[in-house]
């Protein structure tokens, strides 16, 4: 049911766009069924392959366009979108989702394949419906295919769940708000698309090629996709309507059969761009995770800790905050990597430090200082509530911690609190710091496995 009706109000919407005894100006049901069978491997069993047909069928039957016709039309349609699909197959993941950056050249080619299996097909049925010759009306045909799949295909592939896409969107127009500046890519976009209906001519669908590189390194990987199928789809049509005048006098079908693979292969500049960026901006997270966080525990490092405290403390000044500071120590860890190894005290770091965070609020900081040592800042808290979230830490270290080789091991950890302070100063931060310390060796000279405020 979701392939046939995916394919028929695709289709529907694609005739819409088809001048009388010609093919649709833009026809974006093939690139939405080949990208739903990449993305669902499991619709492309032959129920699925059968509903799209209906689908297919049924659009164009509803829509006046008699059998015979229908069912070459639906012949062709399918045999690009299955021609595509066995590429597909052969792709690596990555460049499914774009995150190469040469994953666009695979996506090409899964295009054209795909366009050149609806061209050998289609073209007879082009020839019977326009009167054309084999070889003009396959490229005809190819390139109607071409820049449809290269421009839908990496939208289809790229699409987040519904619940995630709300979210991004939500996220997108409050970093709108807060920054009107991230909209300029956009505006500029807009106004080269003007320019192009204004003065028209050939040059017309190059004029928003600086505002969509733009748009590319401005916004996300999926967003420029989005983007670069809506131009691509406004282009053709306006062209196809009259909206934009090209200025050509050659009644041929020559300059139609360019400027689609033109609009193709202009779509790939912006996509590879943002793959590009994209990757940079994975590697640049990546570097800057593993300066500012410890490789066994992933909780912050000590360099990391002192430089985002300190942006936290100068926050919570500005907001008349107070900020706990928390000192933990795992106790006897030296009698840990003595009785049971190193591995097993790797292993109890790790796992201790991942109990600390799954408690921890978000807006709090957890860094290891040093060996078994660790620090947490939380701001906004007083003195009752942070003594109640240190003995919370507390009983979650003292819950029994299993190994990988089938021992469980108990430990336990002192915490010292120092009393929730005001920031005012720019040594307030060694000076929490300094305080939870004092306690925490109070809390081991009391005889460890205790919270000292």
């Amino acid at each position: 049911m979701l392939v046939a009706v995916v394919v028929f109000l695709a289709s529907g919407l694609g005739i819409l766009t088809r001048p009388e005894k010609q093919l649709a100006a833009f026809w974006l049901t093939n690139a939405l069924l080949l990208g739903l069978f990449a993305r669902r491997p499991a619709l492309a069993s032959p129920a699925g392959w059968a509903a799209a047909a209906l689908g297919y069928v049924a659009a164009d039957l509803l829509t006046d366009t008699s059998l015979p016709t229908t069912l070459r039309l639906t012949a062709a349609n399918l045999a690009g979108v299955l021609a595509g699909y066995l590429v597909f197959r052969h792709i690596r993941e990555e460049d499914r989702r774009l995150q190469h950056p040469l994953s666009m050249l695979g996506v090409l080619a899964v295009s054209a394949t795909a366009a050149v299996g609806a061209s050998l097909v289609g073209s007879v049925t082009s020839h019977a419906m326009m009167r054309m010759g084999f070889l003009t009306a396959s490229g005809f045909w190819f390139s109607a295919e071409l820049v449809s799949y290269v421009a839908i295909l990496p939208v289809v592939l790229l699409a987040p769940a519904p619940a995630e896409a709300l979210r991004e969107l939500r996220d997108g127009l409050d970093r709108a708000r807060q920054r009107p500046l991230l909209l300029l890519p956009l505006v500029a976009l807009a106004l080269t698309i003007l320019l192009g209906v204004t003065i028209g001519g050939p040059g017309a669908i190059a004029f928003p090629v600086p505002a969509l590189l733009w748009c590319a390194l401005a916004y996300r990987l999926f967003t420029t996709a989005v983007i670069t199928a809506l131009l691509c789809m406004w282009t053709l049509i306006a062209i196809a309507t009259g909206l934009i005048d090209l200025h050509l006098q050659e009644t041929s079908v020559q300059p139609v059969i360019s400027l689609r693979m033109g609009m193709a292969l202009l779509a790939v500049a912006p996509l590879t761009v943002a793959s590009v960026n994209a990757m940079r901006n994975r590697l640049l997270a990546t570097l800057n995770h593993t300066a500012d966080h410890d490789a066994l525990t992933s909780a912050l490092n000590r360099r990391a800790f002192l430089r985002r405290g300190g942006d936290l403390m100068a926050q919570s000044h500005r907001r008349s905050e107070p900020v706990v500071a928390m000192m933990l120590d795992i106790d006897h860890f030296k009698s840990v990597n003595d009785r049971h190894g190193h591995a097993a005290g790797d292993a109890v770091l790790a796992t201790f430090a991942q109990r600390m965070r799954t408690h921890l609020r978000e807006d709090g900081l957890f860094g290891r200082l040093g060996g078994e040592e660790f620090a947490v800042l939380l701001p906004g808290v007083d003195a009752v509530s942070a003594i109640a979230v240190a003995e919370r830490l507390r009983e979650l270290a003292g819950e029994p911690m299993p190994l990988d080789d089938g021992r469980i091991l108990d430990i336990t950890v002192s915490v010292g609190v120092s009393a929730p302070s005001s920031p005012e100063s720019a040594d307030a931060l060694e000076r929490l710091l300094s305080q939870a310390d004092v306690a925490l060796y109070r809390a081991k000279a009391m005889g460890r496995d205790r919270v000292v405020a």
